[in-house]
């Protein structure tokens, strides 16, 4: 595999073991009725685990796609006054599959909405009181911006095809 730095490196793997069946004690009746010691063979499609990820993370430069960010979106109360709705928003969310996290700090909301560009959460969700009184998010999509108020519905089904997996 190449690097995003142009690295070759490693990862997919085939080993032939003849020490680890003999300690393991693995033997087998042959065609001529005599036991045997096989042959092991180890296969590792991408390489260590590890070494995997590394170079995942260096792909990506850390800003991975919505289906493979650990936190895909991140609520964000203006104030503590709206910490609730926010869990409301999130266990909506959670229920429809969302990596999501709701930012109870008593930060003021430019610190949160920095701290989520730092951390590359792919959407900032932002709720206050007219977000509250109406049943809307305001939605924020890391470098593209404000994508509008909407529904947590409206966000799932925005979202849908960049949470999958395979597409």
């Amino acid at each position: 595999m190449k690097d995003s730095l142009g690295r070759d490196w490693q990862c997919g793997t085939i080993q032939v073991d003849f020490n680890l069946p003999q300690r393991l004690g693995a033997e087998y009746v042959g065609k001529d009725n005599q036991k045997h010691i096989p042959v092991m063979l180890h296969r590792a499609a991408v390489g260590s685990i590890e070494r995997f990820l590394g170079i995942l993370i260096e792909e990506f430069m850390g800003d991975f796609p919505l289906w493979l960010a650990p936190v895909q979106a991140r609520v964000l109360p203006i104030s503590e006054k709206f910490v609730d709705y926010a869990k409301s928003v999130e266990r909506e969310l959670v229920n429809a599959g969302v990596r999501v996290e709701v930012d109870e700090s008593n930060e003021k909301l430019g610190y949160k909405i920095r701290q989520c560009e730092l951390q590359k959460i792919p959407y900032k969700i932002i709720v206050g009181e007219k977000e509250q009184a109406e049943g809307l998010i305001a939605v924020n999509k890391r470098k593209e911006g404000d994508k509008g108020q909407m529904t947590v519905a409206q966000f799932l089904e925005m979202t849908a095809d960049d949470r999958k997996v395979v597409r």
